[in-house]
């Protein structure tokens, strides 16, 4: 019984020795707040990917809305007088509807257009931001400390290693 908890304190002494090693690099906001304040030409480069990749995904929603409202208007125009239930809406349609079969073209168009220029803009944005950060990251706190506690956990066993 006093082997068990003796290992068993052991066990927790090493893996908070381990936790607390794993836990140099501090947490993203902070890095964050470090690049504003000491290296502001990458801060404004992570900053136009951030940009980059809010307008791509405001260009795609809006796309895709406008895709969605043309072909609704499509269909309303379709019909030749009488009226097109859509879900609890019951949309009356009165003969000539050359208007809303432009006007649902033109949406679909213009949707179209954007969603596919929005998607590739909010791709390169996040991975400009991400490769921003990354680097930042990999500059200032890629240093290892020079010896530190490394804990394995295996199905049925536990391996503690001291690197130096």
């Amino acid at each position: 019984m006093k082997v068990r908890l003796l290992l068993f304190v052991c066990f927790i002494a090493v893996s908070g020795i381990c936790f607390a090693q794993n836990t140099l690099i501090p947490s993203n906001r902070t890095i964050l707040a470090e690049m504003k304040t000491y290296d502001p030409a990458i801060y404004l480069q992570y900053q136009s990917g951030k940009k980059m990749q809010r307008t791509g995904i405001i260009m795609t929603g809006a796309g895709g809305g406008c895709v969605l409202i043309g072909a609704m208007f499509s269909i309303i125009s379709n019909t030749n007088g009488g009226y097109v239930t859509i879900g609890p809406i019951r949309v009356e349609s009165e003969g000539n509807n050359s208007g809303l079969r432009k006007t649902g073209t033109i949406l679909m168009v213009a949707g179209a257009v954007s969603l596919s220029t929005g998607l590739p803009i909010m791709i390169v944005g996040g991975k400009k931001k991400k490769q921003t950060f990354q680097e930042y990251k990999y500059q200032y706190y890629s240093q290892q400390p020079s010896s530190y506690f490394q804990m394995s956990v295996y199905p049925n066993k536990i391996g503690i290693a001291y690197v130096f």
